[in-house]
């Protein structure tokens, strides 16, 4: 029965081979400090080329979308044309909104990060009640060519306009509560 147990087991050290890893024949016992150093360092090396081929790839692909444009209103496809502007919107949005994230991740501290969200929510407030000001501008506008012209469809468009101002309005009003309930 021993032998099942011992053979079974192989894996557990035996008394002499701990002793063995004692005295430095045995097991070395590594650092951990210094293997995330290394791979931090390691990192560090890959950075500028991870960099470029993001910066390029997405470069490719711009140009792609602007290829696929030319082809798109050649060939006046709609399916293609909306692949292409898609894509020609989102590339940018995706540099830009990318190393925005790095630049916040790395140069923000924990206190500053509330005061980042604040100024945000303030920012977004106020163009919501900027916007909800030219959107009844804007409905002004329609309802007075609606008046001059008697088009349905002048009218319906102020309607809308103003509802919409309305409802961003008070969503403006709202927003910072609910989201600092949360």
């Amino acid at each position: 029965m021993y032998w099942i147990y011992t053979g079974m087991v192989d894996f557990v050290p035996k008394p002499e081979e701990r002793q063995q890893s004692a005295t430095g024949n045995g097991i070395e016992q590594k650092d951990m400090g210094s293997f995330f150093m290394e791979m931090g360092a390691s990192l560090d090396e890959y950075a500028p080329l991870v960099g470029f081929l993001f910066t390029a790839i997405l470069a490719l692909m711009f140009v792609y979308g602007v290829v696929k444009l030319g082809y798109a209103l050649t060939t006046k496809t709609g399916m293609q044309l909306k692949g292409s502007t898609g894509m020609l919107i989102t590339i940018p949005i995706i540099v830009v909104s990318v190393r925005l994230f790095f630049i916040f991740s790395f140069t923000t501290k924990k206190p500053d990060v509330t005061l980042i969200v604040s100024d945000v929510i303030a920012f977004v407030q106020g163009t919501g009640f900027y916007t909800a000001l030219g959107m009844v501008l804007i409905a002004l506008i329609m309802r007075l060519f609606y008046k001059l012209l008697n088009h349905p469809e002048y009218g319906r468009w102020s309607k809308r306009l103003f509802q919409g101002a309305v409802l961003l309005t008070i969503l403006s009003a709202i927003m910072p509560t609910v989201i600092q309930s949360i």
